[in-house]
């Protein structure tokens, strides 16, 4: 499908009827609300705790009461951060606070990997503590991947995780991409 006003795909958002871009969209809506669109970044890199560089597409929405700016891993189901402001936002700002969030979720992670005496792989929960961001799987309608340490899991596969911890409590938590957690 193609944007209604430029002709470029991909279409990523429906508005008014009319599939758009994200460039025509934010456009449109900068012009409704008075926004300024300045430049910034489409990418960044970060390395990650183990040293690995990750680079993110940055992509703003400009909506009704804020600036969102969402940075996505290059590669599908990856990392995913996000930051938001009112409309009169400095939008440069935004960008470094995107960046900083991004160090942070990096610089930490809570799957580790090992072998067992017998040389089988595993995976386990790091610290009694897992945190991850849910993402529509395409292959199950019905339950969502979750992506932890910028990887994709299954619910079963988070199961399989957490059966180390039966008899153990556990909180669920959510929250929206763009808040931060209290650590």
């Amino acid at each position: 499908m193609e944007c209604t006003i430029c002709g470029n795909t991909p279409v990523r958002v429906q508005f008014d009827g009319q599939p758009l871009c994200i460039d025509c969209y934010n456009a449109m809506m900068a012009e409704e609300f008075g926004v300024d669109l300045p430049k910034l970044p489409k990418t960044f890199s970060v390395d990650d705790v183990n040293g690995v560089q990750r680079i993110f597409e940055v992509e703003r929405r400009v909506m009704a009461t804020a600036i969102v700016l969402t940075a996505r891993e290059r590669w599908e189901h990856g990392y995913e951060f996000e930051v938001d402001g009112e409309l009169v936002a400095d939008q440069h700002t935004l960008f470094d606070q995107l960046k900083e969030k991004t160090k942070r979720g990096l610089s930490k992670t809570y799957l580790e990997s090992g072998e067992y005496p017998s040389g089988a792989p595993y995976i386990s929960v790091k610290g009694n503590h897992l945190k991850g961001v849910l993402s529509y799987n395409e292959t199950d309608s019905e339950a969502p991947l979750v992506i932890i340490d910028g990887k994709p899991y299954t619910w079963e596969e988070v199961g399989r995780l957490l059966q180390a911890f039966e008899g153990f409590q556990v909180k669920i938590e959510m929250k929206d991409l763009a808040d931060e957690w209290d650590d």
